[in-house]
């Protein structure tokens, strides 16, 4: 059928106009009539939704720790738990109150220091590729095995000193890695005592 387009334009505009009364009939028949509240302190709406926001900060105890694994700068800061898990951190703004052995202080003007990577560290913690168990390096684990002999280039080699990026990853129990871990220490507190210890330092 060939519309002119006169034609066209009286269709359209008859189709609008109808589209336009229904829809006006269905928002007229969808109205409620107007809740009246003879007392508003008496009868108030129901505001337990706003518990959610109360309680969005909520928490159960707090503790400091110091940020390091990030970067040096050594952050001190406020995690904040609630039911065992912990919810937010934050700066702790006591960075005033920090000395070391030498007795230099921080001051005022430091406060805030904590970066963003600080800010998600707990993310980290809780998330789903973290580490749930110790590792140990496979040639260093080889290394102590052997009676951790002096680090030649050829051991540096054979035991992947040089190369670490390329050797494997060994899970262990707790007991296995703080084993070793105490070994590693006895040699460490042993090369490096007394006057050869001094000279190799």
């Amino acid at each position: 059928m060939w519309l002119s387009r006169r034609q066209f334009l009286k269709v359209s505009a008859g189709t609008v106009a109808a589209v336009a009364v229904a829809d006006q009939g269905l928002a007229l028949t969808a109205l409620q009539p107007v809740v009246e509240v003879g007392n508003p302190l008496g009868d108030y709406p129901d505001r337990s939704w706003e518990r959610v926001y109360h309680d969005q900060y909520r928490y159960d105890s707090s503790f400091t720790w110091v940020c390091s694994p990030n970067d040096t700068h050594a952050c001190r800061i406020r995690a904040f738990v609630r039911n065992g898990v912990v919810m937010r951190v934050e700066q702790n703004y006591d960075h005033q109150t920090y000395e070391d052995l030498y007795g230099n202080r921080g001051t005022f003007a430091h406060n805030p220091r904590m970066c963003l990577k600080g800010y998600t560290f707990h993310r980290r913690v809780y998330g789903p590729y973290r580490l749930k168990g110790p590792l140990m390096r496979k040639g260093w684990k080889e290394w102590m095995d052997a009676g951790s002999p002096e680090l030649t280039p050829e051991a540096k080699r054979k035991y992947k000193f040089d190369s670490r990026f390329l050797d494997d990853m060994l899970r262990v129990s707790w007991d296995t890695a703080a084993t070793y871990a105490a070994k590693a220490c006895i040699i460490i507190a042993t090369r490096y005592s007394g006057e050869a210890g001094a000279r190799r330092l």
